[in-house]
């Protein structure tokens, strides 16, 4: 189908034409010539090629000569044209076989060869025109489409050229004809407001006819869906629907008390998507197709197996006010950290935020860390800081943060989260002997470092020099991570190996606070990992703090085929550290339980681990205790 624009044939009568008699071609010659001839094969004198820019700007015109020979010769520019066909006693027409300008082809010229293509031109003209209009009677916008019964032809008509629901189609060749209306919402309709092809009345033109043929659309079909609890056959309490594929605009909906209606869906056989919120695991894409017919509803029902989920609000903490687009990443108390891949979940514009579903196996309990995503296309109108969420408010210390604990298939709610105006923490990193060290980043909480950084402007520059935007004002601990290949260890603010030790800074909104570090050489774990059952197993290692299960060097040590087990794992503080190994299986350094193993800066400490004899069960990962007071 054509999807240019036209404006009406009215246009074609303004046109001004000033014939030029086509002369024989010369040798070198480029572009169109052949012979025009009627129906009956004779040839046409004085048949004119308008080459048309627009619907009104024609930029050149050629005329056939007494035998009928026209020319055309390629334009100097490289601009392609519609080209409209007209001579005294016959029919309009436009390249290729189009009744107008916007449906005629597009030509594009030859720019090395002169193409012979001879052309019929052919008598009698006929007209359609009328006024489409919606299922309630008011004018709307739609495709009209008219289909050759006995031989092919098609053409198309848009009501917004002439407004006001109104579409003309003239300079038709007579014949009989069936007419469909489209849009993207309601899809195809037949005149008069059949569903299909084979229902819709032929219309014959004749010479001279004017035809009026008006038509509104059918009304939408509805999709109506129950939704239920699974486990307890209770209605859900707000229940989604989406109709899928339809290129609809109005496919999806929300609705209350387990029932969703969608109105207006395009006629058709199509797949569905249910979903109920955090609470409930939905249904991406269910496998049946369901019919959709207009002025039908279509009633379905669907039953969603409830998960675990908590619910809770974000306020402003000083208005009180709803916040939207704060996130939070969930963290476990022990055992890991953050890092750029975490799953986010974010606060609407009315501040409601709902984390979920999780399965029975995901109970754990979990601290959430609260932050505004920056986007610098769209910045907030109010900037909030960061905070591990607190009870009561925020935190910069992860020991203070509430701790979440699930129940399988219910959604509990916890307290508001209330977000504060930011302040900046910012330093200078220097080594041992005072030097700077560029490059580094510093995190304001335990960073993971297998799967990316999360801040992109908290690197040191240069000059050594690090900045955090956007902290809670509350007294947050830092944390500076070295790369693997930088030689240094991994340490926290007081230049101290752990979490629990590091001083902590206030942040005063709006304020810039300042934590320097020190660094110094790290500690490498060396050894191997073999497995008795696979002499060429594979597998990687990694190192937590003992005190507060926090990564504890900035890389893992991995033993590939070959390695024969072999790693190092570098960076070290001197700390006690827990070592967990992979091989198939989790393994923890110890005999029957995790051992700690003593690492010491800048020195090298060996271990040698299997599958079998050392691989011992996690640590109890139990709760963070603070070693110092509270902010």
């Amino acid at each position: 189908m054509r999807s240019m624009r036209a404006t009406g044939a009215a246009l074609l009568a303004a046109l001004a034409i000033v014939p030029l008699t086509a002369a024989p071609a010369a040798a070198d010659t480029v572009g169109y010539t052949g012979v025009v001839r009627d129906s009956d094969g004779t040839p046409v004198a004085n048949a004119c090629f308008a080459l048309h820019s627009s619907p009104t700007a024609v930029a050149a015109e050629y005329c056939s000569n007494a035998e009928g020979r026209y020319t055309i010769p390629s334009p100097a520019d490289t601009s392609s044209y519609k080209v409209r066909m007209h001579a005294d006693g016959f029919r309009t027409e436009w390249w290729y076989n189009a009744p107008d300008h916007l449906n005629a082809d597009t030509v594009w010229f030859p720019r090395d060869e002169l193409v012979e293509r001879d052309v019929t031109l052919s008598r009698g003209s006929a007209g359609i025109s009328g006024r489409i209009t919606d299922e309630y009677g008011a004018a709307t916008d739609a495709t009209i489409t008219i289909y050759g019964e006995d031989f092919y032809y098609e053409a198309i008509a848009y009501t917004w050229d002439l407004g006001a629901g109104r579409y003309a189609l003239n300079n038709l060749p007579p014949g009989r004809y069936r007419i469909s209306i489209s849009d993207n919402v309601r899809g195809y309709q037949w005149v008069p407001q059949k569903e299909t092809r084979d229902e819709a009345t032929v219309f014959t033109l004749a010479d001279g006819d004017a035809l009026v043929v008006d038509e509104s659309f059918l009304p939408m079909g509805t999709v109506e869906a129950r939704v239920t609890d699974a486990v307890t056959g209770m209605p859900v309490r707000r229940p989604c629907l989406s109709v899928l594929g339809t290129g609809g605009n109005d496919a999806d909906a929300c609705g209350t008390n387990g029932l969703v209606r969608i109105p207006r869906v395009r006629p058709g056989d199509w797949k569905l998507a249910v979903s109920a919120g955090a609470s409930y695991f939905s249904i991406d894409e269910t496998e049946d197709y369901y019919p959709v017919t207009r002025g039908q509803v279509t009633r379905v029902s669907f039953q969603l197996r409830p998960g675990a989920a908590f619910a809770t609000a974000v306020q402003d903490a000083a208005t009180g006010q709803p916040v939207g687009g704060i996130c939070v990443h969930l963290v476990q108390p022990k055992w890991g950290g953050q890092s750029a891949h975490m799953r986010q979940y974010c606060s609407s514009d009315d501040g409601h935020l709902e984390v979920g579903p999780f399965e029975d196996n995901q109970l754990s309990v979990w601290q959430l860390y609260a932050f505004q995503p920056t986007n610098p296309y769209q910045p907030p109108a109010k900037r909030y800081g960061d905070q591990w969420v607190t009870a009561n408010g925020g935190s910069g210390d992860q020991r203070e943060a509430l701790s979440v604990t699930l129940k399988a298939r219910e959604t509990i709610t916890i307290p508001t989260i209330r977000v504060d105006p930011p302040g900046t923490i910012t330093g200078t990193i220097r080594n041992a002997s005072g030097a700077v060290v560029p490059g580094v980043c510093a995190y304001p909480f335990a960073f993971h470092p297998g799967q990316g950084a999360i801040f992109g402007n908290n690197c040191a520059n240069a000059e050594g020099r690090y900045t955090i935007d956007d902290l809670g004002p509350y007294r947050w601990p830092i944390e500076f991570a070295p790369s693997a290949n930088s030689g240094y260890a991994w340490q926290w603010s007081g230049d101290v190996a752990d979490r629990f030790a590091a001083t902590q800074t206030k942040v005063a909104p709006g304020g810039t606070a300042t934590v320097d570090a020190k660094l110094v050489a790290g500690g490498v774990l060396a050894g191997k990992v073999t497995d008795p059952a696979n002499p060429t197993a594979t597998g990687y290692v990694w190192t937590y703090n003992a005190r507060t299960g926090d990564i504890a060097s900035a890389s893992y040590g991995y033993f590939g085929n070959g390695s024969g087990g072999a790693f190092t794992v570098r960076g070290h503080r001197t700390q006690d550290v827990y070592v967990e190994y992979w091989v198939d299986k989790e393994c923890w350094y110890g005999v029957r339980n995790a051992t700690t193993v003593a690492m010491k800066a800048g020195a090298t400490t060996t271990i040698a681990a299997d599958t079998t004899r050392t691989c011992g069960r996690a640590p109890v990962t139990g709760s963070q205790t603070r070693t110092s007071a509270p902010s």
